[in-house]
């Protein structure tokens, strides 16, 4: 598509177009001519009227289509970099700018000199090119992430996590987060008449308020332990159905069938921790109750929708900022309302057997039901009402974070015939050793699975669920990094990505390799440049500080315990070894198309 015809999509197809952008020093007003009957819409803005041009420092340089790099770059060649001051030699990086338009960012290449690369579709090649196009310190607008009170849509994008620690503690008593740009997300939640909605996508008291709530028997360690049992058993269970969708994939019957097999167990897991039920929706040859599986599908619909109208101006501009309903929107919240009409018959029972009595062993000590009795505690702030709220928001967040990660894990070991059997035998000891026979904490520890650990951390480093890490909003003024004057409101994100995949920290970075963060190669890289790449703000797919991920340890809990029972359960083989070949797409994280893999079984000892 050219940059004329998205343009002619962004603005409803107006005839006669007028930009400004904002090249950091000053505005240059470009004008562009399409083909429409509607009445022409000019958007102009002058110098002096401009509200925000951002100040250049005497080393600022702003990059320009003409003089950028070759921005048609293929995923081939993408990953060839280009060093710039910054994390290998330990200088300063010069704060660099791509084109920025008025509300539409840096999103048209051709005009923005940005990467010709769909960050949808190939996100990890777009994160590098940009990264060799503008160094490791850049500014550029994006729709989706950047500074909302900025027309031009402003983001800062840094490489450096010890440079982000700043804007961390600099967060305040409420600290930005990143559920604040789920638009949609926040729009649904209004039209239902969400008592949680400033809660969950706001800040202040309110997010404190229901943040604390939350967070409580989730996030804290031996929480997350409590809930291992039940994740343990649903896992199990799980397993069993990994076969019979390996079939239906390969059949032809059910496109996508393994991706959509992980789905439901990721929600079997979190079942198991939020309602202390197992679901058992994962396999395919076990009866289940239909609504589950309407849930999964209604909370993969919806948020999955939601994501991509994240990153379309036509959204953006159509649905949040004239705030008119398009098909994308309409499809996404008929997700959203299927997911929350099961959710909320499921509690609204639950909250009844309990006042009943009812409730088994699990259920009793089931998240929902200790924060039911939270709830009743003197002196609570909140209402079951809300409390409900939380239960569903967290059941439809869990379906496709922790099936991203999953995916990807199971991809590698699928692809590394070594590298599983290295995996199956530390976990097939340790099970022995101290499990007794069984999957258990201490058997997952890091003590006792060291190489599990490397491996989930080196899936994170080479395919991450995301390229950007951290979002942030500074929240104090004249905060420095990199040397650079920092304002209060400015929009900065982590890339998280690129350092993994620099040859310059790391050896041979496109290999897939667990041994990297084994003991021993972690001492070794102590007192060098490579040591950047153990930053704990690098580790985790969670975010970090105040707002980050309640139920990461819950979830981190679930892809150790899910990947270990297939591998013992299960020889899984693919067709593709190649990671160039894999395909993947941006949906709430980024999830690879699995291929056909095959799962055999092996043999038990009797």
């Amino acid at each position: 598509m050219n940059s004329a015809l998205l343009l002619h999509r962004t603005v409803a197809s107006s005839r006669c177009l007028r930009v400004a952008y904002n090249n950091g020093g000053g505005i240059v007003s470009t004008k562009f001519l399409v083909r429409s009957s509607r009445p022409a819409i000019s958007i102009a803005v002058s110098r002096a009227k401009s509200s925000h041009v951002l100040p250049r420092a005497a080393n600022d340089i702003v990059i320009s289509p003409s003089s950028a790099s070759p921005t048609d770059i293929s995923p081939s060649h993408s990953n060839e970099f280009v060093q710039w001051d910054g994390l290998a030699n330990g200088k300063t990086p010069n704060l660099k700018h791509a084109r920025s338009f008025p509300i539409i960012g840096s999103a048209i290449p051709q005009l923005s000199g940005i990467p010709k690369i769909n960050p949808l579709t190939n996100a990890y090649n777009f994160w590098i090119a940009m990264r060799n196009q503008y160094g490791e310190f850049y500014t550029f607008g994006s729709m989706s992430l950047g500074n909302p009170n900025d027309i031009y849509r402003t983001s800062y994008i840094i490489n450096d996590p010890r440079e982000f620690v700043k804007i961390i503690r600099a967060g305040g008593k409420f600290p930005s987060g990143i559920l604040e740009n789920l638009w949609a997300n926040e729009r649904w939640a209004e039209m239902q008449g969400f008592h949680t909605r400033e809660g969950i996508h706001g800040r202040g008291e309110e997010w404190r308020r229901i943040r604390t709530f939350l967070q409580t028997d989730m996030l804290h360690p031996d929480s997350a332990r409590g809930y291992l049992p039940g994740i343990i058993h649903s896992a199990g269970l799980a397993s069993k159905g990994a076969q019979a969708a390996a079939i239906l994939q390969s059949s032809g019957e059910e496109n996508g069938a393994l991706n959509a097999y992980l789905k439901r167990c990721a929600f079997d897991m979190f079942s198991s921790m939020m309602l202390g039920i197992y679901t058992e929706t994962a396999d395919e040859t076990t009866r289940t109750d239909p609504e589950n599986e309407r849930f999964v599908k209604g909370a993969v619909q919806g948020q999955g929708t939601a994501i991509e109208m994240l990153f379309s101006p036509y959204e953006i501009i159509v649905g949040k900022l004239l705030k008119l309903e398009t098909s994308k929107m309409k499809h996404c919240f008929e997700g959203f309302d299927a997911a929350w009409a099961i959710a909320r018959d499921k509690i609204e029972s639950f909250i009844e057997r309990k006042e009943r009595g009812e409730l088994s062993e699990n259920e009793q000590v089931s998240y929902l039901s200790r924060a039911l009795d939270r709830q009743k505690e003197e002196g609570s702030n909140v209402t079951v009402r809300e409390v409900m709220e939380l239960a569903f928001i967290s059941m439809f967040a869990a379906v496709d974070t922790t099936s991203s990660v999953l995916s990807w894990n199971l991809l590698h070991i699928a692809r590394s015939p070594d590298i599983q059997e290295k995996l199956f035998q530390e976990i097939s000891a340790s099970v022995e050793k101290v499990g007794y026979g069984n999957i258990t904490a201490e058997v997952l520890s890091k003590s006792n699975a060291p190489y599990l650990h490397a491996l989930i951390r080196e899936t994170h480093r080479l395919t991450p669920a995301g390229a950007i890490g951290i979002t942030k909003t500074v929240d104090v003024d004249n905060l420095e990094v990199h040397g650079r004057k920092m304002e209060k409101g400015d929009v900065v994100l982590l890339e998280s990505y690129s350092q993994g995949m620099n040859s310059d920290l790391v050896e041979n970075p496109e290999e897939f390799r667990p041994e990297r963060w084994l003991r021993d190669a972690v001492e070794a890289r102590k007192g060098s440049p490579s040591e950047i790449i153990d930053h704990p703000f690098l580790a985790t797919p969670f975010s970090q500080g105040a707002r980050k991920c309640p139920a990461s340890r819950v979830a981190t809990n679930e892809i150790k315990v899910l990947l270990s029972q297939l591998v013992l359960d299960w020889k899984i083989s693919s067709p593709i070894t190649e990671l160039e070949n894999v395909r993947y797409q941006q949906q709430a994280t980024i999830e690879v198309k699995l291929p056909c893999l095959q799962f055999e079984p092996r043999l038990q000892p009797k």
